[in-house]
């Protein structure tokens, strides 16, 4: 009796697909994702899938020296990073201008690619490896949405001084100590204690999370070279520090808000087969109401229903967690990527209630692809962790094209553009969830054929 009952649950779950699936299919595939996530977190180009991500950088020289030439190249060098001094040139055009620390600035405050800025100031090569005094600090400018890349850029900016210059460093030094000239007294000993000291970073206190008057986020003096560190949306933020929580508040509002309005119209959708098992589907067709009319009518209320969803999530994540909503540019922003956000959702929603047969089906099914979907795409862990090639995935996911364009819209929109060029660099997203839109209900309409001819 034992093993005729286990047979028959065997037989029950081979015949289920979907069950088959989430039982062992999605298992495998959520912890490929992650794997390839976190497991390339830290990895320098070696093993794993795909090649790891460089941090694209944005490099200002106002020195114009042999030496701060020489600290680009060493930075360059670095297998971590990607430096860009100026625009790419164009075919047929005459090389780009090097960049502005306001072109710098801009580059930060509005483009997810460039999560830091390099500044090196005049008078840097003057005042490199003067060990007897202070030297110009380097300006780090950078988005607290990358909590991660203006810390390894600050790090390597050591690296890279110690690589870039180890003659003038040799030179410099001695010529120090020539200075006191004849047997080392208590000042030359206090000389060689500071050359040792600086060339040891030293994590200090100061900096975002800490109490110090400066912006260094290792207290202004960080190995070689000083650095200073500014965030470029320290005036947006108020000066209340607060800029790191509401990128995060900004980022999981989108993230979390696109991955349950799919689950919320996919539930919505599953009113079709609902009234199909009831007998009141066919009811509804034999009067003058045809296919088309009726998948409409419910693609519009369910849109609807998703719009007041995010609406709602949105004005609870401003009155409670500070999410910036209420400017112009961003209301209006907001406005316009819920709407078609939600008319994509509702579409997507109907197009697997068409194409499912069951409400147990329907389910499965949504499960397994919402949840591929928003791990690709960015609902779950932050894009910028992930290995280089899953920026490219995350464009074949619905997810990633709304959580893109809610990021310009909270994060990445540029105070100093008015609401009308703000809505129109939506452009690109807006334009994709709606092709999405007229693909899903086209598919939906095909798939519907079957209720029409039962």
């Amino acid at each position: 009796m034992m093993r005729t009952i286990l047979w028959v649950n065997w037989l029950r779950l081979k015949r289920d697909r979907v069950a088959l699936g989430l039982t062992f299919v999605l298992p495998i595939i959520f912890f490929s994702i992650f794997a390839m996530i976190f497991g390339g977190m830290g990895r320098g180009g070696g093993s794993g899938p795909g090649p790891a991500r460089r941090t694209r950088v944005a490099v200002v020289d106002e020195d114009r020296t042999d030496i701060s030439r020489r600290m680009i190249q060493a930075l360059a060098a670095q297998e971590s990073l990607e430096i860009r001094t100026r625009a790419l040139q164009i075919e047929g055009q005459p090389p780009a201008e090097p960049y502005t620390v306001e072109e710098a600035r801009q580059l930060v405050r509005t483009q997810t690619r460039y999560p830091v800025a390099v500044v090196i100031p005049e008078g840097f090569g003057d005042s490199f490896a003067n060990f007897a005094a202070p030297g110009e600090p380097i300006t780090l400018l950078y988005d607290t949405a990358n909590p991660i890349a203006y810390q390894m850029v600050a790090g390597l900016l050591q690296a890279a001084a110690m690589q870039a210059a180890p003659d003038i460093l040799l030179e410099r030094g001695v010529g120090t100590l020539e200075a006191f000239g004849g047997l080392l007294t208590d000042a030359q000993k206090g000389v060689i204690d500071r050359l040792k000291t600086m060339l040891v970073p030293t994590p200090g206190t100061n900096g975002p999370d800490g109490n110090g008057d400066d912006e260094s986020i290792f207290g202004g003096v960080t190995g070689l070279v000083r650095v200073d560190t500014v965030d470029v949306r320290a005036d947006e933020a108020g000066g209340d520090e607060q800029g790191p929580q509401r990128s995060l508040v900004a980022y999981y509002a989108a993230g979390i808000g696109v991955m349950f309005l799919l689950f919320s119209m996919t539930g919505a959708g599953g009113s079709l087969l609902d009234e199909e098992e009831r007998g009141t589907l066919d009811r509804v067709l034999s009067s003058d109401i045809s296919m088309t009319r009726l998948l409409l009518g419910n693609w519009i209320f369910f849109a609807v229903v998703g719009m007041l969803q995010i609406g709602i999530m949105f004005v609870w994540g401003a009155a409670v967690f500070g999410l910036a909503l209420w400017q112009p540019n961003q209301l209006s922003g907001s406005i316009l990527m819920t709407v078609v956000t939600a008319l994509s959702a509702s579409a997507f929603g109907i197009v697997l209630a068409t194409l499912c047969t069951s409400r147990a089906q329907l389910g499965g099914l949504s499960t397994i692809i919402i949840l591929i979907m928003s791990a690709l795409g960015g609902s779950m862990v932050p894009r910028f962790v992930m290995p280089a090639f899953m920026d490219t995935t995350a464009r074949f996911t619905f997810n990633g094209w709304a959580l893109d364009g809610y990021l310009k819209v909270f994060w990445y929109n540029d105070p100093d553009a008015g609401v009308l060029r703000s809505l129109a660099a939506l452009a690109p997203e807006v334009g994709v969830l709606l092709a999405m839109t007229v693909v899903f209900l086209l598919a939906a309409r095909a798939f519907a054929r079957r209720w029409e001819t039962a």
